[in-house]
């Protein structure tokens, strides 16, 4: 892993948005929606993210759907894997089916709260052409830096929680 430096993270606004047009328009609202118990379904702005169910394994949850650890897990492994076909894509490297593995590594805090304390990912890419393996290996070198969702993770993402009680949750 690689040390980005520290400082505050640059915020997006629309006067900084030139030139991540890609970026806007795969932002989007994800609203979670309380099924019983542990058991919520996330909806997503726009017609073509269907939703899903997300719920706690047993014996508090039912385990229909991913938990929080896994949902975490899926976000930086599809985001850190697609970000390295991208690169893949842009150096005109064609690979194999990828195979991308996250395994969620539990901790307590200073406080002994139970925390997700590392994320870690394989990924396995081959090339079709083992004369690509000088630009696989520049992407390799490259992609991990590139990828939003790892990146915030790395970065401790500021997390700004409204909660309330009135009929507009978090007032969004």
């Amino acid at each position: 892993m690689r040390d980005l430096g520290a400082g505050p993270p640059q915020v997006i606004t629309a006067d900084n948005l030139v030139g991540r047009k890609a970026m806007a328009e795969n932002e989007t609202i994800v609203r979670l929606s309380q099924v019983e118990n542990y058991r919520f379904e996330a909806s997503f702005e726009g017609p073509t993210v269907p939703s899903h169910v997300l719920d706690e394994p047993p014996p508090i949850g039912g385990g229909s759907g991913p938990n929080p650890a896994q949902s975490l897990s899926v976000a930086v492994g599809h985001c850190m894997s697609s970000t390295l076909f991208a690169c893949f894509q842009r150096s005109h490297v064609a690979v194999r089916p990828m195979a991308t593995t996250v395994r969620p590594i539990f901790g307590r805090n200073a406080r002994g709260r139970l925390r997700v304390v590392r994320l870690e990912v394989a990924i396995h890419a081959e090339p079709v052409d083992p004369a690509d393996l000088p630009k696989v290996q520049h992407c390799l070198e490259i992609f991990e830096d590139l990828c939003p969702v790892s990146g915030a993770v790395r970065e401790g993402t500021v997390v700004a929680l409204t909660a309330s009680t009135s009929a507009e949750p978090g007032g969004m």
